[in-house]
């Protein structure tokens, strides 16, 4: 279980009409995007029992005279999205002993979905629950969170670029392994497409995959967040425009790419279709390479990661 709704957030009172559409449509989004990805979420039995705009609940919202207009389409979409999550309460996992929470410096309120993927969370890293909520309502990201006095941070996700950044956490919290870091790094870099076995040249390169995790992680962060915008324009920009997030970057040079022996070594066919990966990020000036091939980006494909290695022929 990595996703639990955070139902104070679908509390509406004190927002535009409009406004409690978008952030409703927001959580419908995230929720999209974890199932799409296979990830399972949850939420909370009481979500629909509780008052959420002007004393009424949320389904009295649906009624001709609601104060919030909800689109027939959004009302399928909610109820095809929660038709098939399970509530927490009916889950095998542990129970928080209290159900009042304080997020960040906020006040206490009593928010049973947070209090749950705070005991969860409690538990460790691998078992740690984001809180669906938008951006509306709480401040995204890791947030101090107390409950019966023990305060640790929580994850909140309110936009995608939230959800990748909670996966690139659990990767480096709780991944030993290449084949780990594999199954994460869908929902962790949404903007690239690994090849199929790439994630084994980790094991050869220079440093334990402990220690050379962290900047991996980055570099891939980097290329999935501004790599298609970076490579939509100039190339002799590239290096310079990935130089601010910590990423050294380049293209092969010449004689590199007329040497039989190096370009074979870059080369790899990729569903029916050769690809060269020339250009390559730098974790070290000397060594270890995660080798790219940006060739699709101006037509709106994604960068494809096709080699990790300590270094290649040149």
């Amino acid at each position: 279980m990595r996703f639990v709704v955070d139902e104070n957030s679908l509390i509406f009172d004190g927002l535009e009409p409009e406004m409690c559409v978008e952030a409703l449509e927001q959580v419908l989004d995230r929720l999209d995007d974890a199932q799409a990805d296979g990830h399972a979420c949850c939420y909370s039995d009481e979500l629909f029992n509780i008052p959420v705009r002007d004393g009424r609940t949320f389904y009295e919202l649906y009624n001709s005279d609601s104060p919030i207009p909800i689109s027939w389409d959004v009302q399928v979409r909610v109820a095809t999205a929660f038709g098939r999550l399970p509530a927490w309460q009916d889950l095998q996992l542990p129970w928080p002993n209290e159900l009042d929470v304080v997020v960040g410096v906020g006040p206490l309120e009593y928010a049973p979905s947070i209090a749950w993927a705070h005991m969860q969370t409690s538990l460790g890293a691998s078992n740690a629950v984001a809180c669906i909520t938008h951006t509306l309502k709480r401040a995204s990201g890791r947030t101090n969170v107390a409950v019966a006095g023990k305060t640790i941070p929580v994850w909140f996700a309110a936009t995608a670029r939230d959800c990748e950044r909670f996966f690139r956490w659990l990767i480096l919290e709780t991944t030993k392994t290449p084949d780990e870091m594999e199954k994460l790094s869908a929902s962790a870099f949404h903007a690239l497409d690994f090849v199929s076995g790439a994630f084994s040249g980790i094991k050869h390169m220079s440093k334990s995959y402990i220690l050379i995790a962290p900047a991996i992680v980055a570099h891939l962060a980097a290329l999935s967040d501004e790599g298609r915008r970076i490579f939509s324009g100039p190339r002799d920009r590239v290096a310079n425009e990935f130089g601010p997030f910590g990423v050294d970057i380049s293209d092969e040079n010449g004689s590199t790419k007329s040497n039989s022996k190096a370009r074979a070594e870059r080369t790899l066919v990729v569903n029916g279709e050769e690809r060269i990966f020339w250009w390559h990020t730098k974790l070290e000036p000397q060594h270890d390479r995660i080798h790219i091939c940006p060739k699709k980006v101006r037509e709106g494909g994604r960068i494809l990661v096709g080699i990790f290695c300590d270094h290649l022929v040149l």
